[in-house]
């Protein structure tokens, strides 16, 4: 079945409206931290509502815009 999902999901990528939403689809960021950094992210994340995705976006923005000035 994987097979199948995988072909009909290539063949969907092959049409133009498949590849616009690919930009915007989620995709995976795997890597490695520590379980004392994960532990308190994850916590952090919790504290003030967010998922942890929008933590590591905003993080990420806040960086970008402390390094451009």
């Amino acid at each position: 079945m994987a097979k199948a999902s995988k072909a009909s999901k290539n063949a969907g990528l092959a049409s133009g409206k498949a590849e616009s939403s690919e930009s915007t689809k989620g995709m995976p960021l795997n890597f490695k931290v520590s379980a004392d950094f994960r532990r308190e992210f994850k916590t952090y994340a919790a504290q003030h509502n967010k998922k942890l995705n929008q933590l590591l976006y905003e993080a990420f923005a806040a960086l970008k815009a402390k390094h451009a000035e």
